[in-house]
């Protein structure tokens, strides 16, 4: 290898020294030398040896900058080999350079190079490392230094102790001492994050009884202690990747590296707990947690009583927040399973011994406290309930212990089966009734609760404790008759004699407990098979007959599909017979039935829930609506019932958003798929019913659920169903469907044939063809977008979205032998769609006509003008289709729609008692604006077909490349365009592209977009029919004020943007546009003061003006506004 003369590197060694260089050409420097040793161009030999003046003058500056770059450089060639003596030589020299204080960044560099070095390329020796340490100990003021040379010294201890950990474990009380001292009142973030982690691995070298750690664990902790609990007070925006919660998991770590730490750390948490901040209590129960389970059994026993007490005071404490006690009743769930001591009743006996629980226990099987009061007694009954069920559900001694004392007796308090009779009986006779005692109650079910969660970790060997001597499930049988009979009969009592605020709390706890008993595992399950049944009974005679309590029907549909989750999770057979009978069969049933007095949501609702417990049900579920469908398709030829169409509106809904979906995601969905779309084909093979189903308004559901039945069937099934649907248009349509072969037929020699039945057929055949894959055959393809094209120009959109998804999915694809053919028929198809809209009259359609085509257009023109809106939406979803998988004859369609655009008048209008297909309602919409729309078509995402779900061709940034090409067109027919209507149709597909492209794209061209986007907004804002448009553009402007660049590019024109902005405040026909207005100005705030104070008092008064909004999420932002643009006066 030729090496590089010195002339050539030097100058980079000198630029390094020199301090007045900026800190790029450092750094750039050090690339260049770094480069040229890893390339064997520069030994580093040779460099140091020319650095020598560098490295040894008197010079403390020029010495600090040489030794920094050799250090710079050594870090940047960690994958070059160095030989042994290079590396020794290399050691020898940065430790010395530790005792020199003025040089010392340049030596903590290198140390710690050397210390990253892998053991393949040649690393430091541990002799080596062992003089570092005591060098770096006896010399190195780390306290003294800067933060980022603190930083480096962590670093290097951090790395030290991680890979040479031999080369420590000699260290004496002296050398630990140093580290503390390098630790203590260290308070920058990464720096302390290193530290803590120091401490945890020094601290773990030492485990031995007889070691340092056990010896200066108490002087160590001092350190560490004064960082908790950890405040973090640096803001967001302070380049920090440190975070308090990193801090204090770093912390966290330190506090559970010995046991030594125990006597110390225990009492400073449980201390803390009596702090009155909620972080100080919060991180306290987290850490108190984590060293309970490090510490273990023998250590935590002598603090048990103090944890205890400690956390009952957090758990009982009414004004503690939800997350601090769900926080203390996780910890005590840790102490009751990890303090496991000899004497296993120790834990148990401090809480059910205690006498606050003993007071709150008794409290509640007091007359006094039969029923509710208040929500505080609620607080305190909810709390006692899971200190009693965290006991009970830690072990099978604890279950059965706490059953013991407190089950039995429990259950009489909240009553008999007598009383139960003869609360009922006075309740049907008007008399008042002994209430319901609810903490009972509740308490009773929390320990149920409890008794399932035990069977449920030993449910597998579950005969030792069925045999066990008065264990838990022996005393749950005893009671289990009597608790079955209370809790169903809390649904009769419950809406008797009981305060309505507090009524749902008995139903839920009710519900929970039959809940609770239905899904203990089968084989440790205290149910009979009968009480099993009846429970599923009396939730299922809640659904089909108790619909008007909703709370009630909620919480039981509820119950049953989580019954139902149990046994697919448990695999219980025979239970799964018993549910599939009694609850599956007769809910889903409700969904077929039509006359039926349960709301028809509530019957889908009911059968979704349910058949979310598995994937069986599911399918039965799926099942059911299909036969729904396909009779009420049938009731409606049969009777002509026009409430026929809302209702398999519904039920296709509830397939297609909620059923299927579900299916997808859980597997085994085709087969039901195919099933289900070959029955709805079948259902319109004939003209009539297909007459009905238009007339009833049936066919867009029909629509929507082939289309997405199709679309999750597998490339054979489709298949079946095209050819299927091929025959069936063959044999229906009156037209041969050979004449079709052989070019574009003239509308007018098949559409006004055919009915309205003719016309669903197609457009159910289109649902068919949205939903192929592009590997799935059509037969007699040419012949099919013959027929679509023909549909299409007499103005059906359903043959629009089918051409569309052809051309997307089959134009050029080898697999098929046809795709030559397709090129030409889409340039006849485009030149036939433009000529048609071209046409402003009779006579000009057959001028213009005549000599390109023998197709006779006189009663195409004369048709109503809402046709050529439809076939200027036709081309933009034609031109979708094309411009998704990246097709150049997009272009043909895009300079079609820009001539319309650029049209100086209104070629047509849409007669005000019609309806516009798309993009408002108004009676004087123009085919201008209808092309301008068209671009929404083009860029936006749509659900209606040409996406994933539907198997479209995709090619990656199609957006942003269609961006790019259109803008620069756009812009400069804006600019000369003239005429107002021209320039307001041109501004509103100018909005459509840059609002539909990537956000990222569009600031790219800021600098050139922006007044236009900017006069665009004002100009528009005078139209409510543009109110989405406004939004959309407002929402990319706000984009771009988050991007630097698109900071620069609105700084330059801030007069005009301030301008507009303040007008839009003001808009009246939409909220969201006048919030974020006033978002947009607010964040203007940020701009440089000399820039934003010349157009203060504008923005305070637009602020003002919206204070009186009647909006409060307006108001709420022009309040900020207002305070923050005054706060530059």
């Amino acid at each position: 290898m030729v090496m590089v003369p010195p002339g050539e590197w030097v100058p980079h060694v000198e630029a390094y020294v020199d301090v007045s260089r900026p800190a790029v050409q450092h750094s750039a420097s050090v690339d260049a030398l770094a480069a040229l040793v890893n390339k064997d161009k520069l030994t580093l030999f040779d460099l140091v040896s020319k650095m020598d003046l560098y490295l040894t003058t008197t010079d403390h500056i020029v010495r600090s900058r040489g030794i920094l770059l050799l250090g710079e450089t050594l870090s940047r060639i960690s994958f070059k080999y160095l030989d042994v003596i290079t590396i020794t030589t290399l050691s020898d020299f940065f430790i010395s350079r530790l005792s020199d204080w003025q040089a010392i960044r340049g030596a903590l560099v290198g140390c710690l190079a050397l210390l990253h070095r892998k053991h393949g390329v040649g690393c430091i020796v541990i002799a080596d490392v062992k003089r570092l340490v005591e060098s770096f100990l006896q010399n190195v003021p780390v306290q003294s230094l800067a933060a980022a040379d603190r930083k480096l010294c962590f670093e290097i201890l951090s790395c030290i102790l991680d890979r040479y950990p031999e080369a420590v474990k000699q260290m004496d009380g002296e050398q630990l001492y140093g580290i503390c001292e390098a630790i203590d009142e260290e308070k920058d973030p990464e720096c302390l994050m290193l530290s803590f982690h120091v401490v945890e691995v020094v601290m773990k070298l030492f485990p031995d009884p007889s070691g340092l750690a056990a010896q200066f664990a108490g002087d160590v902790f001092e350190i560490l202690s004064k960082y908790f609990p950890v405040y973090f007070t640096h803001g967001v925006g302070n380049g920090l990747d440190t975070t308090r919660e990193d801090l204090s998991r770093a912390l966290m770590h330190a506090f559970c590296s010995t046991q030594y730490f125990e006597p110390f750390v225990i009492p400073l948490l449980l201390d803390k707990l009596s702090s009155s901040l909620p972080l100080a209590k919060i991180d306290s129960l987290k850490y108190l947690d984590k060293c309970i389970r490090f510490y273990g059994a023998d250590r935590m026993v002598r603090h048990a009583s103090a944890v205890w007490y400690k956390l009952k005071e957090v758990i009982f404490n009414l004004s503690s927040d939800q997350l601090l006690i769900s926080e203390a009743l996780n910890c005590l769930k840790t102490a009751i399973m990890y303090t496991d001591s000899s004497d296993k009743d120790l834990f148990i006996n401090l809480i059910l011994l205690d006498e606050d629980i003993v007071n709150k226990i008794h409290s509640v099987s007091s007359v006094e406290k039969t029923i509710l009061s208040s929500l505080e007694d609620l607080a305190q009954l909810h709390a006692l309930g899971s200190v009693i069920s965290i006991l009970a559900e830690s072990s099978t001694y604890f279950c059965t212990r706490v059953l013991q004392e407190h089950f039995a007796h429990l259950v009489d308090i909240v009553g008999t089966k007598a009383d139960y009779e003869s609360w009922q009986l006075n309740n049907c006779n008007g008399s008042s009734s002994a209430p319901v005692n609810y903490g009972a109650l509740y308490l009773s079910v929390q320990l149920l609760s409890s008794c399932r969660e035990v069977a449920l970790v030993s449910y597998e060997d579950f005969s030792s404790v069925k045999l066990a001597k008065g264990s838990w499930w022996l005393i749950l049988q005893k009671k289990l008759e009597q608790l079955i009979h209370l809790l169903r009969s809390i649904f009769a009592i419950a809406s008797q004699s009981m305060q309505p605020n507090f009524r749902q709390e008995y139903v839920s706890c009710a519900v929970k407990g039959l809940l609770t008993l239905a899904t203990f595992p089968e084989q440790c399950s205290p149910l009979p098979a009968n009480a099993y049944e009846d429970i599923l009974l009396m939730f299922t005679s809640i659904i089909i007959n108790k619909f008007e309590n909703l709370d009630l029907w909620r919480l039981s549909l509820k119950a049953l599909a989580s019954i139902g989750s149990s046994i697919a999770k448990f695999h219980a057979s025979e239970r799964e017979v018993v549910y599939y009978r009694t609850v599956v069969d007769k809910i889903v049933s409700l969904a077929e039935s039509y006359d039926t007095s349960m709301p028809l949501g509530l019957r889908l609702e009911a059968s979704y829930e349910v058949g979310t417990a598995g994937l069986n049900y599911m399918l039965r579920v799926a099942k059911s609506l299909e036969v729904a469908v396909v009779t009420n398709i049938s009731e409606s030829e049969a009777n002509g019932r026009m409430e026929c169409a809302d209702h398999v509106a519904h039920l296709f809904e509830c397939y297609s958003n909620r059923v299927l979906p579900w299916l997808l995601a859980s597997g085994g969905v085709n087969e039901l798929a195919l099933s289900f779309a070959l029955h709805l084909l079948d259902e319109t093979e004939d003209l009539t019913v297909l007459d009905r189903i238009s007339s009833q308004g049936l066919l867009d559901s029909l629509m929507t659920g082939m289309k997405l039945l199709v679309g999750v069937c597998t490339e054979e099934q489709q298949s079946l169903i095209v050819q299927k649907a091929h025959s069936t248009i063959s044999s229906m349509l009156s037209l041969p469907m050979e004449l079709m072969t052989d070019r574009l037929l003239p509308v007018d020699e098949l559409v006004p044939l055919h009915s309205v039945s003719e016309t669903a057929l197609i457009s159910m055949f289109s649902s068919i063809i949205i939903g192929l894959r592009p590997q799935t055959p059509v037969p007699d393809m040419m012949v099919m977008i013959k027929l679509f094209t023909v549909f299409l120009l007499n103005g059906k959109m359903p043959a629009a979205y089918a051409l569309a998804s052809i051309f997307n999915k089959y134009l050029h694809n080898p697999e098929f032998s046809h795709e030559n053919q397709m090129d030409k028929i889409l340039d006849d198809i485009l030149e036939r769609c433009f000529s048609t809209v071209l046409a402003n009259s009779c006579s000009k359609t057959s001028q213009s006509c005549a000599g390109t085509s023998d197709v006779n257009f006189s009663d195409v023109s004369s048709r109503n003008k809402l046709s050529k809106i439809n076939i200027l939406s036709s081309l933009a979803w034609i031109g979708k289709g094309l411009l998704m998988r990246g097709d150049e004859k997009v272009k043909d369609i895009s300079m079609f729609l820009l001539k319309i655009l650029f049209s100086d008048e209104i070629l047509s209008t849409v007669p005000s008692h019609q309806e516009e297909p798309y993009g408002g309602d108004s009676s004087d919409t123009s085919l201008a604006i209808s092309a301008a729309s068209a671009f929404h078509v083009m860029m936006s995402d749509s659900e209606m077909c040409l996406n994933k779900k539907f198997h479209a061709r995709i090619k990656p940034l199609y957006k942003q490349r269609f961006f790019s090409i259109m803008m620069p067109i756009f812009l400069s027919k804006i600019k000369e365009t003239t005429v107002v209507t021209t320039k307001l149709a041109l501004y509103r597909a100018f909005g459509h592209i840059i609002s539909n492209a990537p956000v990222p794209a569009v600031i790219t061209e800021a600098h050139q977009i922006l007044l236009v986007m900017v006069d665009s907004l004002a100009k528009l804002s005078m139209d409510v029919g543009d109110k989405d448009l406004v939004y959309s553009l407002l929402l990319v402007f706000s984009g771009m004020l988050m991007d630097e660049k698109g900071k620069e590019c609105i700084l330059d024109n801030i007069q005009i943007t301030i301008s507009v902005l303040t007008e839009l405040v003001s808009y009246p026909h939409m909220m969201v546009v006048r919030e974020t207005a006033l978002q947009c100005l607010v964040a203007f705030s940020t701009f440089p003061h000399s820039k934003i104070y010349p157009v203060r008092r504008k923005v305070v008064q637009a602020a003002v003006r919206a204070l009186d909004d009647k909006k409060r999420a307006v108001r709420r932002v022009a309040v900020r506004c207002r305070h923050t643009w005054q706060s530059f006066t």
